[in-house]
């Protein structure tokens, strides 16, 4: 399917409100498909409105960590006790079909040149988290090997990006100087390889409590895009559930 613009979201973690807001926003940018990178489940008080919402809207879905663990793919004991108590009140609650979706999740997908997974690009399957020197280093070079041009994250629920900037001579010490920083919009195309956090739709970390996500275009723009949503219902939503209480008020900080 050719394509002029996609969507890619990331760690919903049941949050309906930040959700919907997100995708009416993304209906007006009317891109042609939604990439979700996974956690849609997990933390928040809606897990089945969340993934129902996310089966009808994204054409691609990837599996999370959290998706994992609620399905039973992998060990909720690494986990810190209130993202236990989370995935094992998540399990409860759940429809069957919805568990039985998650379970049949992929760990990657790639359109053209661009990687798409839950964490780091280079072990997909551990969920790494984007955030080092070190595993920014990796995923480059992953893609650098792997003849990929950019990945796409969540997993870190930050919005930040890696990169190696294209050289006006042919500079082979750039890898000495990786690209760090956390742009409004930035163009893939000015960098060699290219790793992007697209932050997370329903639980952000980086002091910002928006919701985020990214717009890639086919020019090789990418936007990443905060829009505000009701905070206060859905942190409501988690006390009432009587899930942990700092799941409900890290909301509104956005860390």
């Amino acid at each position: 399917m050719s394509w002029e613009k996609i969507a890619i979201i990331s760690d919903i973690h049941s949050n309906l409100e930040a959700l919907e807001s997100v995708l009416k926003k993304i209906d007006e940018e009317k891109p042609d498909k939604i990439i979700c990178l996974g956690d849609i489940v997990g933390y928040g008080a809606d897990p089945d409105l969340c993934c129902q919402l996310v089966r009808r809207y994204c054409d691609i879905t990837l599996l999370g960590n959290h998706d994992a663990a609620v399905a039973g793919i992998i060990s909720d004991d690494y986990f810190v006790e209130h993202a236990r108590e989370a995935i094992k009140w998540t399990r409860k609650v759940m429809k069957e079909e919805n568990i039985e979706w998650l379970k049949s999740l992929l760990l990657t997908y790639q359109e053209e040149n661009f990687f798409f997974s839950h964490g780091a690009p280079y072990s997909p399957e551990d969920f790494i988290y984007l955030v080092t020197y070190d595993s920014a280093f990796w995923s480059l070079k992953f893609l650098e090997s792997s003849g990929f041009k950019a990945s796409f994250s969540g997993h870190a629920h930050i919005t930040y990006v890696f990169g190696i900037k294209k050289q006006s001579n042919s500079n082979k010490n750039s890898w000495n100087q990786i690209f760090v920083s956390a742009p409004n919009q930035i163009n893939i195309n000015d960098f060699e390889v290219i790793s992007i956090n697209v932050g997370s739709v329903g639980q952000p970390r980086d002091g910002n409590p928006k919701a985020a996500f990214g717009i890639l275009e086919k020019n090789g723009l990418y936007r990443a895009i905060r829009i505000d949503y009701d905070i206060e219902k859905a942190s409501k939503k988690i006390l009432d559930a009587n899930l942990p209480k700092i799941l409900s008020s890290r909301l509104f900080l956005g860390k």
